[in-house]
């Protein structure tokens, strides 16, 4: 499904509501593998307990309970961004968080030809967001089953990353430190979501915040790691 009208929001449904019914079109089973994952895992906002349910990962979060449609940007979101670089050269990008993928069905939309890569901790999610892939012939599009955090995972090389408040700020930072080594290195976007990784951009990483970061629609912000975007 690429045809860019696929995920414009009509004015009168409500964005959510509109992924939730698109969600519904493409095939996903994410709320039924979400329930699935509840019954077996602690909520991500409980402590531990008696009951026979247990963390799913110790050191990151995996946000297990959180609503299908809150746990996921809505698919207007992140097209409304990835259109504002629709004039730029992109040919690959990178998800720090992928959930089910949204972010390569809208790309394949905008930048047909480009490479989508997501990462992903959950191997419930990242292989129905792959399944969905297949099944849509999208060849550009993986999810990865990798633990961003580990020593040796290496962030490849992209025009456009996208992160959000996967985890505590320490780990947001190092991936952002990890980035900012590259600022010299080659040209790209950092599209971000969330409270943790906007305050760390403007108060440590100023690099991004003064190149160029503006607000675009559904909270997310585009930074970028040069000042003059002719150049890009």
């Amino acid at each position: 499904m690429r045809n860019p009208r696929t995920y414009m929001l009509d004015e009168n449904i409500h964005p959510r509501i509109h992924a939730k019914n698109l969600d519904r079109e493409l095939g996903y089973k994410i709320t039924k593998i979400e329930e699935k994952l509840s019954q077996k895992y602690r909520a991500y906002y409980k402590d531990a307990d008696d009951s026979s349910r247990k963390q799913h990962y110790d050191g990151t979060q995996t946000w297990i309970g959180l609503h299908p449609q809150a746990l996921q940007t809505p698919y207007n979101h992140l097209f409304d961004a990835l259109y504002l670089l629709k004039d730029y050269n992109i040919h690959k990008i990178v998800d720090i968080g992928a959930g089910y993928g949204r972010i390569g069905l809208v790309m394949s939309s905008i930048f047909p030809e480009a490479r989508f890569i997501g990462y992903e901790i959950l191997k419930q999610r990242q292989r129905e967001g792959n399944r969905v892939f297949e099944r849509m012939e999208l060849l550009n599009c993986e999810i990865l089953l990798e633990n961003v955090l580990e020593e040796d995972f290496v962030l490849p090389k992209a025009q456009v990353y996208f992160i959000y408040d996967f985890s505590e700020m320490q780990d947001i930072s190092d991936i952002l430190d990890e980035l900012v080594t590259r600022i010299d290195d080659y040209n790209f976007f950092l599209i971000t979501k969330g409270e943790r990784v906007d305050y760390l951009i403007e108060k440590k990483y100023k690099q991004f915040w003064i190149a160029n970061g503006f607000l675009s629609s559904g909270e997310l912000k585009i930074y970028s790691s040069i000042t003059d975007l002719t150049k890009f």
